[in-house]
C-alpha cells in the first residue's frame, strides 16, 4: 500500500490541503465576483481564466519537472501561491479589491499551476515504488476529490454563520493551507542525487519534444490521451449546465441545483474510493472502457429525465462515472510512463484539464441555438424550440458524441482496451 511509504503520507497531507484551500477559492472568488460586478458573463469570464493559460504551460512545467530537482519546483510553485492568495486576501481585508483582480490573480495561479501540476505528478512516481505506484496514484485522486465535497461546503457554511464582509479572512485562511503544503514538502526525505540519477535515465530523452516522441509510439498512452480529450470537452463539460437544466427543465430552482451539485460531487468520492479498491486488478482497458459506456448512458438518460428523484440518482452515477474516468486514465499513464519522461508525459493531463472550457463554450453555443423558438429542424427530427428543450437536447448530443468518439478511441487503439 502507498500509505507505507513515509515520504507518501507526507505529499497526501500536502495534497489534500492544498486542493482544499483551491476549493474554497474557487467558491470565494466566484461569490465576490458575482457580489461585485453582478454580471454572469464577468462570473464566467474570470471563472474560465484559470484554465486559459494550462493549454500550452503544462508542457513547459513538465519539461522542468524532467530537468531539474523536481521536489524544488514544486516547493518554489507552492511557495508563490502562498505569497499570491496572501496578496489577495490583503486587498480584501483592506477592501481595495476589484473584480479584475480576481482575473489577473486566477490567469497567475493558472500559470503557476500549470508548472506545479505536472512537477507534482512526477513527484509521486520519484517517491513511491514502482508497485505501489498505482495504488499511490488512486489515493492521490481521493486527495483531489474529497476536498471538492468540503471545501465548497465550508465556505458556504462559514460565510452563512459570520455573513458577508469576512471573506478577506476566509481567503487568507486558504493561503495559509497553501502554506501547510508548502512546509510538508521539506518533510520529504529526498537524496538529490539519487533522484538526479533516477530522472537522467540513459541520458537520451533530455529533448523538450521527447514527450510527445514517446506518446506517439506508445499507443495505449496515445489512446488514454485521446479518450481524455474527449472526456474533457464533450463529456465532462455538460456539467455546466447543470443550473439551467435544475431551473429550467426539473422547476426546482435554486434548492434543486444544490441537492444535484451535492449527489454529484458525492457521487465523485464514492468515484475515487472505487478507483482505489481496483487500483491493482488487472483488465483496466475493459474497465475503462464499461465506465466510459455507462457515462456514455447515464448522460443521454440525464437529458431526457423530468422527475426530480431520478435525475439526483442519474447525477450521483455521473460524478462517480466521471471521476473514475478521470483516475484510471492518470494510474494507466503513471503506470505506463518512464521515471526520466514522467513530467513531460503527465503534462498531458493538465493540458487536457485546461480544455474544459473551450467545451463549455462550444456547448454553449449549441444551447443558445437550440433554445430559439424555431430550434434546428432537420427533417424528421427537431431539436430545441425553448430553453429547457434547447439544454435537454444540447446534453443528449454531447452525450452521444462523447460516446461514438470513445468508442472510435478504442476501436483505433485495440492496445488501448487491451491493457491490464
Amino acid at each position: 500500500m502507498a500509505f507505507e511509504s513515509p515520504n507518501f503520507r507526507v505529499l497526501w497531507a500536502g495534497r489534500a490541503s492544498s486542493n482544499m484551500a483551491r476549493s474554497m477559492r474557487v467558491f470565494l472568488r466566484a461569490w465576490m465576483v458575482w457580489e461585485i460586478t453582478d454580471s454572469p458573463f464577468l462570473l464566467g469570464f474570470v471563472t474560465s481564466s484559470l484554465s486559459w493559460p494550462m493549454l500550452i504551460m503544462p508542457f513547459v512545467g513538465g519539461f522542468l519537472a524532467d530537468k531539474i530537482d523536481r521536489r524544488f519546483l514544486v516547493k518554489i510553485t507552492e511557495s508563490l501561491l502562498v505569497l499570491l492568495w496572501g496578496a489577495v486576501a490583503g486587498l480584501i481585508v483592506f477592501e481595495l479589491i476589484e473584480w479584475w483582480h480576481f482575473l489577473v490573480s486566477s490567469v497567475l495561479s493558472g500559470m503557476i499551476q500549470s508548472i506545479g501540476r505536472p512537477g507534482h505528478q512526477a513527484l509521486l512516481g520519484s517517491i513511491v515504488d514502482k508497485e505501489h505506484l498505482s495504488n499511490a496514484t488512486a489515493w492521490d485522486n481521493v486527495a483531489d476529490t474529497w476536498p471538492r465535497v468540503a471545501g465548497p461546503a465550508i465556505g458556504a457554511i462559514l460565510i452563512g454563520v459570520i455573513g458577508s464582509g469576512w471573506e478577506g479572512i476566509l481567503f487568507a485562511s486558504t493561503a495559509f493551507m497553501q502554506l501547510f503544503t508548502a512546509v510538508t514538502l521539506f518533510f520529504l526525505k529526498w537524496d538529490p542525487v539519487e533522484q538526479r540519477a533516477k530522472q537522467k535515465g540513459s541520458g537520451e530523452r533530455s529533448s523538450f519534444f521527447d514527450g510527445f516522441k514517446y506518446l506517439w509510439n506508445e499507443k495505449v498512452l496515445l489512446g488514454l490521451v485521446s479518450i481524455g480529450v474527449a472526456f474533457a470537452m464533450i463529456g465532462g463539460a455538460a456539467g455546466f449546465m447543470l443550473p439551467i437544466f435544475a431551473d429550467a427543465m426539473l422547476g426546482e430552482g435554486a434548492t434543486g441545483l444544490g441537492y444535484l451539485m451535492t449527489v454529484s460531487t458525492l457521487g465523485g468520492a464514492a468515484g475515487a474510493v472505487a478507483v482505489v479498491s481496483l487500483s491493482n486488478v488487472g483488465n483496466r482497458g475493459y474497465i475503462l472502457l464499461s465506465v466510459a459506456i455507462l457515462n456514455t448512458g447515464l448522460l443521454i438518460a440525464f437529458s431526457k429525465s423530468e422527475v426530480f428523484v431520478l435525475t439526483m440518482f442519474l447525477v450521483f452515477g455521473m460524478g462517480l462515472a466521471q471521476v473514475m474516468f478521470r483516475a484510471m486514465r492518470m494510474v494507466a499513464m503513471q503506470i505506463l510512463t518512464p521515471d526520466d519522461l514522467r513530467g513531460r508525459v503527465m503534462s498531458f493531463q493538465t493540458t487536457i484539464q485546461g480544455m474544459t472550457w473551450i467545451g463549455v463554450m462550444i456547448l454553449g453555443g449549441i444551447a443558445e441555438i437550440l433554445k430559439r423558438p424555431e430550434g434546428l429542424d432537420l427533417g424528421m427530427i427537431k431539436l430545441g424550440g425553448d430553453i429547457a428543450s434547447g439544454v435537454a437536447d444540447t446534453i443528449l448530443i454531447s452525450g452521444i458524441t462523447y460516446g461514438l468518439v470513445s468508442l472510435l478511441c478504442f476501436l483505433v487503439f485495440p492496445s488501448l482496451r487491451k491493457f491490464q
